[in-house]
């Protein structure tokens, strides 16, 4: 692994924003938004759960720049909210289905791309 990777990792591990499975059959898992390198992002940008899982998504926008509100959306499982600069959320769903779904930000399309990967058990 490079030395940029294990900073980054261990950046996020140190944020809490990996985080190991919860309960049986739930997963809690910690998404931020940042400004890297003038991208709007979500950290980290793919999320692995397993089909069945109850979901439970807190989110945080630190973008410090205008808007202050940006999107966090999967189609696919309903998902869509609006994260205010440093007002957290919380979204959960079922991964009922198997796949590599899109998250996108349904206010800026062009911002936040990343994805869910749900694995058959």
């Amino acid at each position: 692994m490079k030395a940029a990777a294990r900073i980054v990792l261990a950046a996020l591990l140190a944020l809490g924003v990996i985080v190991p499975a919860g309960a049986e059959g739930e997963r809690e898992l910690h998404a931020v938004n940042i400004n890297y390198e003038g991208n709007n992002v979500w950290a980290p940008g793919t999320y692995v759960v397993k089909k069945g899982e109850k979901v439970r998504f807190k989110l945080f926008n630190r973008v410090k720049a205008d808007p202050n509100v940006h999107g966090f959306a999967i189609d696919e499982f309903n998902v869509k909210v609006d994260v205010y600069r440093d007002k957290p959320e919380t979204v959960e769903f079922t991964a009922d289905k198997a796949g590599l779904f899109r998250i996108w930000c349904h206010l800026h399309p062009a911002h936040l791309a990343g994805q869910l990967l749900v694995l058959e058990k």
